[in-house]
């Protein structure tokens, strides 16, 4: 297969060089040079012809005299691009990175990479995995060859289908390994995309200078939206949260993509306006097009207003949290929706008649226990307590991030939500389905452990795992904000230091995995009265030495929380053991004095939850039906929706 393939970029190698000199090899006047014009149309420059990738290493400059007014824009961007473009692939690990020795950048590499990537996948069993991004990709190569029309009638259009294909193809290696990124940026691709293939005809049609314009200013917002999605990759891998489920692709460049498809909009209606002479119409729509403020800028002015975007997305972004944490104070319909949707997944759409919750006023913000909760020691709460009032320090989330990344050494992410296609199937009575949907829709019950019955088998094949994980996937679907972990004991996993014990090392990851959630899901600017620094961080060493430490960022973390979050841990009896005894209980009571909903979920017994949970906190499962039953968290469920 990749012997075809090479011969394939090989054979169009060879087109390329006799394309670039065959006009002066034809005989002068003669009807084959005619055609040997045409071949020569659009003839690049020798060098990157040997080497197609020569301008990604080796960036152009942009010279004054050189400016086309019309054009400027996006010669600037494209310039811009190709130099974020070199430390990106460099920054890339070997698995990441794109191999510019086997790949192209052209719109056919863009093509080849995707059938790829396609057939390493399915050689590899991951279709599921990637499923839904590949779908996407292939649905974007549909519109390449009209992108490339586009960019064509751009003078030096043939630099800028170069640049934009290898730019793709760069990012879209780098992504595919990471489940949420790659189905983040294929969607936005598609959406990018929406109006393209309708504008191609008439872009044929009516090739003026208004279209010109507006067509670079069209791919200078792709070029700087491309440029933002490699810088934000780069942060994520400097933070370590490539695989994070709490920061989607589309929450950050949501309204980048919303501009492009803005843009791509403008274009289509213009043509189609055009046709009926209305131009003093779209002369005034497309004056009132938002630009992104970075737009066509060099130098100072461009490091100015790189400060100007950053402070207003960061304002943005702190105001759409804001308003997202007081409609889940307000609103206590999101638990209700999650323990519907859970009726209809678990019981395959049988109709169970719970009686009506309490009124809407119940449902909204529990205050936070602050006083003495039964079991709780009074050591555990004097994180709470202050003999002073607190003195307030200014934190970003961007700065706790980077200082708690090495907790990501300590944990597995793998761990915090199972692949959706490994899944198997399951067999869960009424009564559990019943309880479940109660304890969801009881604001006042924090604490609820489903207790089955030990069973041989691996989460992939375990009911009630494969229940917890589709708590977390639907509670994510209903925007609630969720930390989750799946404890296991890992076969031939080297003890860390200060570790005594699997189980200790294993109770450190679900702790350690916890607080690293909880920092995701941090306002991007906050005031509070407890130290986060990365010093304080520095202590947690992931040996079981440093549980009082991590209970205690635990427990000033807590605060800082949605007042709606729920947090699910299944297998905790996996860590059941002497060593671990006192810290599980203590991590259990902290829970119980906070605001957060926990579902516990086991197939065996827990010493700890038996001793620190109540009978009415507990459900037993006595009997799992294991026989095929076939469901899944599709677009086409309708609970998915």
């Amino acid at each position: 297969m990749a012997s075809v393939a090479q011969d394939v970029k090989e054979s169009r190698r060879l087109v390329r060089m006799y394309s670039g000199d065959v006009e002066g090899r034809l005989p002068h006047g003669s009807e084959s040079q005619v055609l040997g014009q045409v071949l020569s149309q659009d003839k690049s420059d020798p060098r990157d012809i040997v080497n197609p990738w020569h301008k990604f290493f080796n960036p152009p400059g942009i010279s004054e005299t050189e400016r086309d007014p019309i054009t400027e824009v996006i010669m600037v961007e494209s310039n811009k691009l190709l130099q974020k473009w070199h430390s990106f692939l460099s920054n890339c690990s070997k698995e990441d990175r794109l191999d510019v020795t086997c790949s192209e950048p052209t719109m056919e590499g863009v093509i080849d990479l995707v059938r790829e990537l396609t057939a390493t996948s399915r050689a590899k069993k991951e279709s599921g995995r990637r499923g839904k991004a590949m779908k996407y990709f292939h649905k974007f190569c549909d519109t390449i060859n009209a992108h490339k029309s586009m960019l064509k009638i751009i003078p030096e259009g043939s630099e800028y289908v170069s640049i934009f294909a290898g730019t793709l193809n760069t990012i879209i290696q780098a992504s595919i390994n990471h489940e949420r990124i790659s189905e983040g940026l294929s969607e936005a691709l598609c959406t990018i995309s929406e109006h393209v293939v309708e504008c191609k005809i008439e872009l044929e049609i009516y090739h003026t200078r208004g279209m010109v314009q507006l067509i670079a200013d069209f791919y200078a917002h792709i070029f700087v939206f491309l440029s933002d999605v490699m810088g934000w990759i780069t942060e994520k891998k400097r933070r370590r949260l490539l695989d994070s489920f709490n920061e989607t692709f589309f929450q950050k460049f949501e309204q980048q993509i919303g501009m492009i498809k803005q843009k791509s909009k403008k274009i289509r209606n213009f043509s189609e306006q055009h046709s009926r002479a209305d131009q003093r119409f779209v002369r005034l729509e497309v004056e009132n097009i938002a630009q992104d403020v970075r737009l066509g800028l060099i130098g100072q002015k461009r490091r100015d207003a790189e400060v100007v975007y950053h402070a207003e997305k960061i304002e943005r972004e702190l105001s759409e949290s804001r308003k997202e944490r007081q409609q889940l104070r307000e609103d206590g319909q999101n638990f209700r929706l999650l323990a519907d949707r859970l009726i209809n997944m678990l019981e395959d759409k049988a109709m169970i008649w719970i009686e009506d919750a309490r009124s809407a006023g119940d449902y909204k913000r529990i205050s936070m226990t602050r006083g003495q909760s039964p079991g709780l020691p009074s050591q555990l709460l004097s994180g709470y307590s202050h003999r002073g009032p607190p003195t307030l320090t200014s934190w970003t989330s961007e700065d706790i991030l980077l200082s708690s990344k090495h907790l990501e050494d300590f944990f597995h992410r793998d761990r915090i939500c199972l692949e959706e296609n490994s899944l198997g199937p399951t067999g869960l009575s009424s009564d559990a389905v019943r309880r479940l949907s109660e304890w969801m829709k009881t604001p006042t019950s924090r604490l609820l452990w489903l207790e089955g019955p030990w069973i041989d088998a691996q989460d992939i094949d375990n009911p009630i795992s494969v229940l917890a994980n589709r708590v977390v996937q639907i509670a994510q679907q209903a925007q609630i904000p969720t930390v989750s972990y799946f404890c296991e004991l890992r076969r031939g996993e080297q003890l860390r230091a200060n570790n005594d014990s699997r189980e200790a090392q294993a109770s450190v990851s679900l702790a350690c995995a916890l607080i690293r959630q909880m920092t995701e899901l941090l306002l991007p600017m906050f005031e509070a009265g407890v130290d986060l620094s990365e010093g304080r961080f520095s202590n947690l060493d992931g040996g079981i030495s440093s549980w009082l430490e991590l209970m205690q960022v635990y427990r000033d973390l807590l605060p800082l929380m949605p007042d709606t979050l729920l947090c699910v841990i299944d297998g905790l009896h996996w860590l059941d053991d002497r060593s671990t005894a006192r810290c599980l209980e203590e991590l259990v009571q902290v829970m119980r004095g906070t605001k957060l909903r926990v579902l516990f979920t086991t197939t065996g017994r827990s010493t700890c939850l038996r001793q620190q949970l109540s009978n009415n906190e507990v459900h037993r499962i006595e009997v799992i039906d294991r026989r095929e039953t076939t469901w899944s968290l599709g677009r086409d469920s309708p609970w998915a929706s």
